[in-house]
């Protein structure tokens, strides 16, 4: 059996507050699986990321801007 690698560092901070109604929420939405909840929360969050990166221009979150020259197209 293999072991999932471990998280590395700390988390970034929010300032979003999660309330434990909220939480409650998202288990019983999952049969209170908490495995189940968190597999549905990381697709999720999976789906919103692929969906930013088709989003968002890569140029300018890199820094790097590219400007067409002059005459083309």
């Amino acid at each position: 059996m293999t072991q999932d690698p471990k998280p590395t560092g700390p988390l970034p901070s929010t300032s979003t507050h999660i309330s434990e109604r909220e939480i409650d929420a998202v288990l019983l939405e999952f049969g209170n699986d908490p495995r189940e909840a968190i597999r549905n929360l990381l697709h999720d969050l999976d789906v919103l990321a692929q969906d930013r990166d088709h989003a968002v221009s890569f140029g300018f979150v890199r820094g790097t801007v590219w400007h067409r020259k002059a005459g083309q197209s």
